[in-house]
């Protein structure tokens, strides 16, 4: 009934010093949860600078508009 080698010890990997941490789950989170955060930042910045451009834009046309208001005018004065 006492089987022996049912409760062999079993033999240990030979450990390469060099060679980086095993992950684990732990760090994968961190890491997502780092990488997400990211992420975010850079959607805000991207829609702060939507934002910017859109605006910037607008100045641009009422620019154009009022040089071509000028325009006609001085054209329309000689």
């Amino acid at each position: 009934m006492f089987n022996p080698l049912q409760f062999k010890k079993k033999k240990k990997r030979a450990v390469d010093p060099d060679a980086p941490p095993r992950p684990n789950l732990m760090s994968h989170d961190k890491k997502l949860r780092e990488q997400t955060e990211a992420v975010e930042r850079l959607l805000r910045v991207v829609e702060r600078q939507q934002d910017a451009i859109e605006s910037l834009q607008l100045k641009y046309q009422q620019l154009q508009q009022s040089i071509d208001q000028i325009l006609n005018y001085l054209r329309k004065g000689r």
